[in-house]
């Protein structure tokens, strides 16, 4: 696509493809995780420069390997989906592997591919050398922008295109919870992860607690751990440690249907001195039920553990 040559890297060619895209970002995202170029179809690689532009205005380098060699560089076609991650990416989405362009004999095989700068310089014509993970991730308009070196000599044409955000897992369960006196295995989950700016909601749950014993839930934002503790349970997150109310599990004494609930929302609200607190999108919590067991070592008993991320 294209009208006029350009001047490289000072003056962009003319008659670009430019595809907008609006986006609502999903929730927890927290950077652009790739960009997908459906169908893209060109008899002379060298000649494409692809630009992000960004809601914030500012435009990303995705591939560009023209460098200035006017009906030189690259003469190897494109044909097919080619997916641009992270310049620095060790792998692509689901653990697909990622290449660095090179140019070969015939086709450029479609894949998935880091950011190619080439020679460009960051920031001429308004366009940065920029990894796509360091870029701010916002609502709204999205725009892929193709240009075409050497518009006068050749041509070629995109079908569609694609924006994919990281985001983040739901909440981890992991580590191993105690056995106590009455045969209970104590389990701790989440409804959700958490949000800093208490967007959405986030329940954590202790199950097949001990009935009629008293308990709490505790966490760290220092990480996980894996330590024996008081006969068969584990500490699973490190110090310090911080400590929520203590509530009674109910249910029937003797019994493996007491449960503890901590509306985390609630908790960060009414506790700005806690640790963590202020929480910022992308730290980590780890989760953990404590809870009275007098006949077992140490009089007490541990869940397994949770790994939370805080959403925005």
């Amino acid at each position: 696509p294209g009208a006029v040559d350009g001047a490289w890297p000072n003056i962009l060619p003319t008659g670009q493809l430019s595809s907008p895209l609006a986006v609502t970002l999903p929730a927890g995202a927290t950077s652009i995780a790739s960009v997908r170029l459906v169908g893209l179809a060109h008899n002379w690689s060298g000649d494409i420069q692809a630009v992000l532009e960004l809601p914030t205005g500012q435009r990303v380098n995705l591939f560009q390997d023209m460098n200035g060699n006017f009906g030189g560089g690259c003469n190897s076609p494109v044909s097919g989906d080619y997916t641009f991650v992270d310049v620095n990416a060790t792998q692509g989405s689901c653990g697909t592997s990622v290449a660095s362009f090179s140019c070969t004999p015939g086709l450029v095989a479609p894949g998935t591919y880091h950011q190619q700068f080439g020679a460009w310089p960051s920031g001429f014509a308004g366009i940065d050398n920029a990894p796509l993970s360091s870029v701010a991730t916002a609502n709204g308009t999205y725009t892929l922008h193709l240009y075409d070196w050497y518009v006068t000599a050749d041509s070629g044409s995109l079908g569609a295109w694609e924006l994919c955000f990281d985001t983040p897992a739901g909440p981890i369960s992991y580590c191993t919870s105690g056995t106590t006196t009455n045969g209970c295995n104590a389990t701790i989950s989440a409804s959700a992860n958490p949000s800093a700016s208490l967007g959405s909601p986030c329940t954590l749950t202790v199950s097949n607690v001990e009935g009629q014993k008293v308990g709490l839930v505790f966490y760290s934002v220092t990480g996980l751990n894996n330590a024996p503790w008081n006969g068969t349970s584990f500490l699973c997150v490190k110090a310090p440690t911080q400590r929520t109310a203590t509530q009674n599990a109910g249910g029937l004494a003797g019994a493996c249907d007491g449960q503890m609930v901590l509306d985390w929302n609630a908790y960060q609200a009414e506790n700005p001195g806690a640790l963590g607190n202020p929480f910022a999108a992308g730290m980590k919590v780890w989760a953990q039920g404590w809870f009275r067991d007098p006949p077992a070592p140490g009089t007490t008993n541990l869940s397994n553990a949770v790994e939370l991320t805080v959403l925005p």
